[in-house]
């Protein structure tokens, strides 16, 4: 009962992964400013996705590998829309140290195991989470964020983590704890009005916190 439950759960997580990527994507295509889009967190997304689903396969685990294979090609497409369209390039040097950190953990399991692989691939949407989450709360202006894409991978997590229960996947459980806590961060800072948050984060001086970056750029 378990397997299959585990079964269930596994397709119903890769239904959603292939899902909760899109709305970023689609958004980022019909606007003409990334403003709030970190370049540099959509960047390790796509690097993770890779080595998630390298990890789901070397460990006979299809419904790991599955769910990050079908993120993966959204993921690329936003980071090439946000790079394109005057996204955040702050920390860009964060996805290429990370594809350093994934590469070592790899070659480590050669000698060590696979444990240092499930730690770091398990914490690895951090480099998603918390680049968009500053990004998004130093920006005023987060009407490129799309917060039904992060709505959706808080289930996307829960999942992740159902099945990390049920599989006895230690790297799901991880996952599922540091994209929640994210996710719920960039939430509340796309909840806040302008108002309330030019009064945490102090905007340059003569902007309205209630005109967004295309207004200006048309009143430019």
């Amino acid at each position: 009962m378990s397997l299959d439950l585990a079964t269930l759960v596994g397709v119903a997580g890769t239904l959603l992964a292939a899902a909760y990527t899109v709305p970023q994507f689609r958004k980022l295509r019909r606007m003409t400013t990334a403003a709030g889009v970190s370049v540099a967190a959509l960047a390790s997304s796509t690097i993770s996705g890779v080595a998630w689903t390298v990890f789901g396969v070397l460990e006979h685990q299809v419904w790991v590998a599955l769910p990050a294979a079908v993120a993966v090609p959204a993921t690329a497409g936003a980071v090439t829309l946000a790079w394109l369209r005057g996204g955040s390039r702050a920390r860009l040097w964060l996805p290429v140290t990370w594809l350093f950190v994934v590469s070592a953990a790899g070659l480590s399991a050669i000698w060590v195991g696979s444990g240092p692989a499930t730690v770091v691939l398990g914490g690895s949407v951090a480099l998603l989470v918390v680049p968009a989450a500053l990004t998004a709360w130093r920006s005023h202006d987060v009407s490129a964020i799309a917060a039904s894409a992060w709505s959706l991978m808080i289930v996307d997590a829960l999942l992740a983590g159902a099945y990390g229960l049920l599989a006895d996947v230690d790297a799901n459980l991880i996952y599922a704890a540091v994209a929640t806590i994210g996710s719920l961060a960039i939430l509340l800072r796309v909840g806040i009005p302008a108002h309330v948050h030019a009064r945490l984060v102090r905007l340059p001086d003569g902007i309205d916190p209630d005109v967004t970056c295309d207004e200006l750029s048309l009143a430019a």
